[in-house]
């Protein structure tokens, strides 16, 4: 079952577990989620749905990422965009070659276009050659240490995407935009107006405390 993302009756929502993030990723839903003062949209690239990428691009800064396994990017031969050790703690840590799918898309940058490739990244069938470079989506290589201890946002994201959708393996993602100061990224405050507005489900990394169920 997926999400309908249209307006509802605003009411407040109460940050969840991961557990509760899980589920609702298993049910074709979109989460947000908090993770080292980050907050970001998140759902399964192997099922993400036009509509849904639509929605991310939108309530987002429009930067979209996929995070995945470093062996899936080295099948796929994407290289990192930026140096290995350039600190685990940064934003652009493990950001590499952007790529959009090689057929069945226009200019790569629309919804549908961009919900293709990120299909296309989650399949374990794809080839190198089901994508060029450069393109619209920016792979995120997740290395075994990061996955197991979740450091990163791209890491936790695609923890909880590996539970939800187990075939495909990919967390598509992006930092929610600002609603009451839309000239910066999104904060928590921002994450609850969202998830009142349109029924998303809070999920609080390990990080954050508070009003956690």
């Amino acid at each position: 079952m997926t999400t309908l993302l249209a307006p509802r009756a605003s009411h407040h929502r109460s940050w969840s577990t991961l557990a509760a993030g899980s589920g609702a990723l298993a049910d074709g839903e979109l989460i947000i989620l908090s993770h080292h003062r980050r907050v970001v949209l998140v759902g399964c690239a192997g099922a993400v749905t036009t509509e849904q990428m639509a929605f991310l691009i939108r309530h987002t800064t429009g930067f979209v990422q996929v995070a995945l396994h470093e062996r899936v990017c080295d099948r796929l031969v994407l290289p990192e965009a930026t140096p290995r050790v350039r600190a685990i703690s940064t934003l652009g840590h493990g950001q590499c070659v952007t790529v959009d799918a090689a057929a069945g898309i226009t200019t790569g940058i629309s919804g549908a276009d961009r919900a293709r490739t990120a299909r296309i990244l989650a399949d374990p069938a794809t080839e190198p050659d089901d994508l060029t470079r450069p393109g619209h989506l920016v792979p995120v290589r997740v290395t075994p240490t990061e996955f197991r201890i979740r450091a990163t946002t791209a890491s936790l994201a695609l923890t909880l995407t590996d539970t939800a959708e187990p075939p495909y393996s990919g967390a598509v993602f992006a930092d929610l935009d600002g609603i009451a100061d839309p000239t910066s990224v999104g904060d928590r405050h921002d994450a609850e107006i969202l998830a009142g507005r349109y029924g998303l489900t809070l999920v609080a990394g390990p990080n954050l405390k508070g009003n956690v169920r």
